[in-house]
C-alpha cells in the first residue's frame, strides 16, 4: 500500500484557512479551466479580515433573509428527476465559515473531536486530503486516497473475513439535519462528552443557515469545508456505532467508511447482520436512511469489494492492451461506450473510457511527416530517358521535416450522434462526451464550417432543453464560445441567447453578480472582482475544444 496521503487534521489553524481559501477547495467540482475564484476569495480575505461578522451587516438582517445568496447549480442525475445541487457558496459567509473553523482554539476542539472518533475496527479514509503539489494527474492524491483506503484495504481484509455487508446513505448532504453538528462536536452520548463546543457548533450552524436562505435541513455540495462538515457528522456516527457494538459484546469485525459509503467485514453472518441493524439504527437516529439499492451482504467480497463497472470491463472486453485498440473504428468505440454506460449509467468508468477515447483520437490525428516521392522509371535497353529533375532544388513539401494532418475516413455527424446519446444517458460525465463532441468537430475543415455549426447546433439543442442542465450549459459554450460572439448582441436583444447561467453571461463579459450581497455593507463589496473569474484570453484560446485535465476513478 502506498505512503498515507496528509489529512486536512495534520495543518494548523492558519494552514487551514490558507488550504480553505484555495479556489481548488472553495469549488471541488469540475469548471472549465478558464474559471477561476482566487483573486475573489484573495479580496474577500484581505477586505474582511479580522472584522466581526455583526459589524459587516448593512442592518440587522442577516444573508439568510435574502435570495441568491449563494450560487445553486441544480444537476439532473440520472436523465429523469432524480438532482444534484452544486453550490458556489456567497464568498463572504463562506470566508467567515472558514475563519470559525480555522480559529486556532476552534481547530483544536475540532480536531480533538476526529481524534476521539478514532476508535477500534473503524477506518475512516475520507478526512480531506491536501494534495501533492504536482500531481500526476487531476485529484490524483484524492483518488490514489480513495483507492488505498477503500479498494485495496477491502481487498486485503478479504483474506481475513468471509462476509462483508455493504451499504451507503441516500442524499446523504441533503439529510443532514444541522442540529447533528452540535451533537457531534459535544460528544453527546459519549463517554467523552462535553459542553466546550457549543459555542462553535452555533456558529458553524448559523452560517449554513445563511448559505441555504434560512432552510433548516441539509449542508451545500461542492467545496470541501462541507466535506470535513459531514466528516464531523459521520465521524461522531462511528463512535455512536462503536459504543453500541461495544454494549452488545461485537467486536470480531473490520468497518471501513469513505464518507457516506460502509463496508462491514466479519467472520459471522448472524453477527453481521447484527451490525447492519445496529448501523441503521445509529443512522436513523441521526436522520440519515440507508440506499435500499446499494445495501447487500456478500460472500465474495474479493470481487464485490471491487465497483460493478470496472470488474464487468476486466472481465469481458479490455478494449486497451499494449498492441493498442481492438476496434477497427471510432464510432464502433463510441457505440461500445454506450451501450457500458447502459449497463452502468453514470458511473466512473464512463470518464476512463471516453478519456482513453479522446487519447486514441488524438494519437490518429496527430500531424505525421510527408513520404518523400519515389520515382520509378522503367527503361528500356538502349534507350536513354530525361527525367526533368533539377538536382539543385528540393521543393519543401518533399523533405523530412515537412507534415501533413491526417483525416478521419469515418463520417463525423453519426460519430457525434453517438456521443451526444451518451451524454443524455449519462448525465454525471456529459462533460466528458462534450469533450469528444468537440474533437470530433474540430476536424472538419474550413470548407465545411457550415457542416460544423449545423452539427453543433443540433447538440446544443438535444441537451440544452432538458430540465436541471445549467451545469452542462458551461461546457456547451466552451464549444460555440467563437459562434456565439458573432451574434450575441442580437441574440440578448432578441432574448434567444441560450444560456441563462450567470457564470456563462459572465464570460460574454456581462455585468453580472455572481452573489447577492446587499445584506453587506456597500463599503466591502464595491470593488469585488467578478471580471477576474473567467479569463476570456484563455477562453478564446482553448475555444472550440473542451480541455481538463485527465481524472482517473481509480487504478488497476
Amino acid at each position: 500500500m502506498n505512503n498515507p496521503a496528509k489529512t486536512i487534521l495534520e495543518l494548523t489553524g492558519k494552514q487551514v484557512l490558507d488550504f480553505l481559501m484555495d479556489h481548488k477547495q472553495f469549488c471541488s467540482f469540475e469548471l472549465p479551466e478558464y474559471f477561476s475564484f482566487q483573486e475573489v476569495l484573495n479580496y474577500v480575505r484581505n477586505t474582511i479580515g479580522e472584522k466581526s461578522f455583526d459589524e459587516c451587516l448593512a442592518s440587522n438582517k442577516r444573508p439568510e433573509q435574502f435570495s441568491d445568496t449563494c450560487l445553486n447549480i441544480l444537476c439532473n442525475k440520472d436523465g429523469k428527476y432524480g438532482i444534484r445541487p452544486l453550490t458556489l457558496p456567497n464568498p463572504y459567509i463562506y470566508y467567515f465559515l472558514a475563519r470559525e473553523i480555522s480559529a486556532n482554539n476552534n481547530w483544536k476542539r475540532i480536531t480533538n473531536c476526529f481524534n476521539r472518533f478514532q476508535v477500534p475496527h473503524f477506518s475512516c479514509g475520507s478526512i480531506p486530503v491536501i494534495p501533492e503539489e504536482k500531481e500526476i494527474f487531476n485529484k490524483s492524491t484524492v483518488i490514489l486516497n480513495w483507492w488505498n483506503k477503500m479498494e485495496q484495504r477491502s481487498l486485503e481484509l478479504s483474506l481475513e473475513y468471509r462476509y462483508m455487508f455493504v451499504t451507503d446513505i441516500t442524499n446523504c448532504y441533503g439529510s443532514i439535519n444541522p442540529q447533528t453538528i452540535d451533537w457531534a462536536l459535544t460528544m453527546k452520548d459519549t463517554q467523552h462528552k462535553t459542553n466546550a463546543n457549543h459555542n462553535l457548533a452555533k456558529n458553524i450552524m448559523s452560517l449554513l443557515k445563511d448559505m441555504q436562505e434560512g432552510r433548516n435541513i441539509g449542508i451545500p455540495q461542492g467545496g470541501t469545508i462541507f466535506d470535513l462538515i459531514a466528516e464531523i457528522i459521520l465521524g461522531y456516527a462511528d463512535i455512536l456505532l462503536y459504543d453500541k457494538l461495544e454494549k452488545k459484546g461485537i467486536t470480531e469485525y473490520e468497518i471501513l467508511r469513505y464518507r457516506d459509503d460502509y463496508r462491514v467485514f466479519c467472520d459471522d453472518r448472524g453477527m453481521l447482520e447484527e451490525i447492519s441493524y445496529t448501523l441503521q439504527e445509529v443512522l436513523e437516529s441521526l436522520n440519515f436512511r440507508m440506499n435500499d439499492k446499494k445495501t447487500m451482504v456478500s460472500q465474495n467480497p474479493i470481487t464485490d469489494c471491487i465497483k460493478s463497472d470496472k470488474l464487468w470491463y476486466i472481465k469481458n472486453t479490455p478494449i486497451f492492451n499494449k498492441k493498442g485498440c481492438d476496434f477497427d473504428g471510432f464510432q464502433k468505440h463510441l457505440l461500445y461506450i454506450l451501450m457500458f454506460g447502459r449497463e452502468f449509467p453514470n458511473c466512473g468508468q464512463l470518464k476512463n473510457l471516453l478519456n482513453d477515447l479522446e487519447k486514441r483520437l488524438l494519437e490518429r490525428l496527430k500531424p505525421r511527416p510527408k513520404k518523400k516521392k519515389n520515382y520509378k522509371v522503367l527503361f528500356t535497353l538502349g534507350e536513354s530517358v530525361d527525367l526533368g529533375l533539377d538536382t539543385e532544388k528540393t521543393n519543401e513539401a518533399d523533405t523530412d521535416t515537412a507534415t501533413y494532418q491526417p483525416k478521419l475516413k469515418e463520417s463525423i455527424r453519426p460519430m457525434v450522434a453517438v456521443a451526444t446519446q451518451i451524454a443524455v444517458e449519462n448525465m454525471n460525465i456529459t462533460h466528458y462526451a462534450l469533450k469528444i463532441i468537440s474533437r470530433l468537430v474540430d476536424t472538419l475543415g474550413k470548407d465545411q464550417l457550415q457542416e460544423r455549426w449545423d452539427i453543433v447546433n443540433k447538440v446544443r439543442d438535444r441537451l440544452i432543453g432538458r430540465p436541471n442542465s445549467r451545469y452542462d450549459q458551461l461546457w456547451l459554450q466552451n464549444i460555440t464560445y467563437k459562434e456565439d460572439l458573432k451574434t450575441y448582441d442580437d441574440d440578448i436583444k432578441n432574448g434567444t441567447y441560450p444560456y441563462d447561467l450567470p457564470l456563462c453571461r459572465l464570460a460574454m463579459e456581462e455585468d453580472v453578480q455572481l452573489w447577492n450581497n446587499s445584506w453587506l455593507k456597500p463599503k466591502l463589496t464595491s470593488d469585488i472582482p467578478y471580471s477576474t473569474v473567467c479569463d476570456r484570453q484563455l477562453l478564446a484560446n482553448v475555444a472550440p475544444i473542451i480541455t481538463f485535465r485527465e481524472t482517473r476513478e481509480y487504478f488497476g
